[in-house]
């Protein structure tokens, strides 16, 4: 799993993220050495700043801030069942409680997907009825999703790789109106270019590239939805004692 939250930063990690993700779209090749001299910090600060944006390696914050693919261990097996074990063992329910996090900041929220990511996002809405009071809306509608979104929305985007098709214009929409936007994707693809205030990849197993995002299972949102409801429940749990 891979997710690049900045809200966290320092007001000093943020100026070194700033200088850091320029540095490397020129020199792909640097060491952390020479970035953290360049930024004026130690080479421990930068380590730290790229774990807390959701980095194993300084390697992988290149790549990714240069607009390069992060090449993560791949399966053995071209194979769904292979795919979904691997994902559950190495699984980090703290993506769980930085999800939720976020979630109760919200008073609104927008689900948004296509094809078969709109009717797991319909689940999604279906299952937070249970669970929340919040006003939780589902929508393929761009144009619809544009006018409800405020300064209290959360608008959360489900794409399996956000390859499919741009969400830009509606990303731009949305924080035009004040809104927040969360881009929860299956896949690990490159965003180093979103506009989302919050990325969570769900998976660094990837499905066959020689399947079309259609065609492609959302088993893992189904599991990352349970869990989500699974986390809300016991909250809620805690609030009535």
């Amino acid at each position: 799993m891979l997710k690049v939250v900045t809200e966290n930063l320092t007001k000093l990690e943020e100026e070194v993220h700033g200088k850091l993700s320029k540095i490397v779209l020129s020199n792909q090749k640097i060491k952390i050495i020479e970035a953290a001299e360049i930024c004026g910090v130690s080479p421990s600060k930068v380590s730290k700043l790229v774990r807390k944006l959701g980095f194993d390696t300084f390697k992988q914050y290149k790549l990714y801030f240069s607009g390069q693919q992060i090449n993560f261990e791949k399966p053995n097996k071209s194979n769904e069942i292979e795919r979904l074990i691997r994902f559950l063992e190495s699984f980090d329910d703290q993506i769980i409680s930085d999800f939720v996090t976020i979630f109760e900041r919200y008073n609104k929220i927008i689900l948004f997907g296509l094809g078969p990511s709109f009717i797991s996002a319909e689940y999604f809405a279906y299952k937070l009825a249970t669970v929340s009071n919040k006003n939780v809306t589902v929508t393929q509608s761009e144009d619809f999703a544009e006018r409800l979104t405020d300064e209290s929305t959360l608008l959360i985007v489900f794409s399996v790789t956000g390859k499919f098709t741009s969400f830009d214009n509606l990303f731009n929409k949305a924080k035009e109106n004040g809104s927040s936007v969360m881009l929860l994707l299956e896949e690990y693809v490159n965003t180093s270019d979103s506009m989302a205030d919050y990325i969570f990849h769900l998976s660094k197993y990837n499905q066959d590239n020689s399947l079309q995002p259609f065609e492609k299972t959302r088993t893992i949102f189904f599991i990352f939805i349970e869990e989500i409801i699974a986390k809300l429940s016991e909250l809620d749990k805690t609030r009535d004692i």
